[in-house]
């Protein structure tokens, strides 16, 4: 290995675990101090901040080189030369407590400016939480709302203060009138703290699992970490539940206060307020039709079941700002299918891809294996590397994916890692035949391997990516 790779390397683990130092030194040594211990699938990115991390510590590097080479003798420099290159993560450390308060300025001055740009528009801000569904309800709104409104919407996983200041100063203009903003959550506050720079007119939270429990300890934590966006949206704000969601519904009372509440369910639960009459999914054409009261047919062209009440969340929210039948019906039917998400791509001799890679939550694996039972006449293939951050929760969690695999897949294809284990566990519960279970050592093998075991017309899910932070 080329020894300038290693500081590197150090770098980038430092970079997958957001700068956090008491992530990144403990994934430091379950990852390898010098080299992974598994292949690494990405690389660093060249950020100013990266830039001046390595700048300041090479600058340590070499100032601790000095200072031996003037203390001791030339042996004992030229040994510290060496050892020097595998220190790298203490100098990171010293690196980052001096930016700190370079890099909070620099974040207060970006995020102020944001402000002031949104507080010289008229915009309406919609802003979305939740452990899962935020992306596709995201897109869901945003189609139906820019048939009538000019609106933009935060891209890909653009959810923190920072990232979301950057790309309002970037992107927001004089003639928005809407503005969709993703709140992403590590910890206890990081909501409060969205909504107090980019307070909500409406706000929608999309539901509570397991996700990021690794960070927030239990659920009652995430629970109290989401409803974050209910109680510090704007007083008159218009608050959007899913129904479908039982930490939700048994949690909402708690946290209300005077708010105006709605809510949407693909279930037709008897909390909300429009129900879906009729639903059936195109199996050919990869869709759903469905009718829905008040509105009428539409065509929704997401595999997801659970993306009808994304729908039902967009008509709310559009008749509550003026949006008519013929409206918020053509921006539903121009919907196209989500990048990663579900998303359906047709490759060779009929072989129907899902690729649902940026999904990994619980409940996004469920509604995967509910999308995988609707192909009845054609072989299902499973592939996984399971969730990450579930936390103490781990094994529960993939013990039942396994467990609701078994009575839907035909194959299922894990890699190896410390959760998948937990899967073959739970199909082996429900008796599933173990010689269709198969493992592969990484997902660059698993590629390459896929084409000795696909037949024509099979349906191949992929679930998840696996990032190199985790082992």
């Amino acid at each position: 290995m080329n020894p300038f790779f290693i500081p590197i390397y150090q770098l980038y683990l430092l970079q997958l675990e957001n700068y956090e130092l008491n992530r990144y030194w403990p994934l430091l040594f379950q990852k390898g101090c010098i080299f992974s211990n598994q292949p690494l699938r990405k690389s660093i990115v060249w950020t100013q901040k990266a830039i001046g991390m390595l700048t300041l510590a090479v600058l340590c590097y070499v100032g601790a080189l000095v200072i031996v080479l003037f203390s001791t003798s030339l042996v004992f420099a030229l040994i510290s030369l060496i050892i020097g290159f595998f220190l790298f993560p203490v100098f990171y450390t010293f690196s980052l407590c001096i930016l700190f308060p370079i890099d909070t300025l620099i974040k207060f001055i970006v995020i102020t400016r944001a402000k002031h740009k949104l507080s010289s528009t008229n915009v309406k801000i919609i802003g979305i939480a939740g452990s899962y569904g935020k992306t596709t309800m995201k897109n869901v709104i945003s189609s139906v709302l820019s048939t009538k409104f000019s609106v933009i919407t935060t891209p890909e996983s653009v959810n923190t203060p920072i990232g979301i200041a950057q790309w309002l100063i970037k992107t927001l203009t004089k003639q928005a009138e809407i503005v969709i903003v993703e709140m992403g959550e590590h910890y206890r506050g990081d909501i409060r703290g969205l909504c107090k720079i980019y307070p909500p007119d409406i706000a929608i939270l999309t539901g509570i699992n397991e996700a990021h429990l690794e960070r927030l300890k239990t659920l009652e934590t995430s629970i109290a970490t989401m409803f974050e966006i209910v109680e510090h949206a704007k007083p008159d704000a218009h608050i959007i539940l899913n129904a479908d969601d039982e930490h939700i519904r048994n949690s909402y009372r708690k946290y209300r206060k005077d708010k105006q509440l709605s809510f949407y369910s693909s279930l037709n639960n008897s909390l909300a307020e429009l129900k879906i009459t009729k639903k059936i999914f195109d199996e050919e054409n990869l869709r759903w039709v469905c009718t829905i009261e008040k509105v009428g047919n539409t065509t929704l062209r997401l595999l997801g079941e659970y993306a009808l009440g994304d729908v039902i969340a967009s008509i709310l929210i559009g008749k509550s700002l003026g949006m008519n039948n013929e409206e918020v019906t053509k921006g539903i039917n121009s919907l196209s299918p989500i990048p990663h998400r579900l998303e359906p791509i047709q490759g060779k001799e009929g072989v129907l891809v899902i690729d649902d890679s940026y999904n990994g939550n619980p409940d996004g694996v469920r509604e995967a294996i509910r999308v995988l039972s609707h192909f009845k006449k054609r072989r299902k293939i499973f592939i996984t590397p399971g969730l990450v951050e579930m936390g103490m929760k781990a094994s529960i969690v993939h013990e039942t994916i396994g467990r609701e695999l078994a009575g839907v897949a035909d194959r299922v294809i894990l890699i190896k890692n410390s959760v998948t284990p937990f899967i073959e566990k739970g199909l082996k519960e429900k008796k599933f035949d173990e010689s269709h279970i198969i493992w592969f050592n990484t997902a660059t093998e698993t590629h390459n391997k896929l084409s000795d075991i696909i037949r024509p017309n099979d349906v191949v899910l992929f679930q998840n990516d696996w990032g190199d932070q985790y082992v």
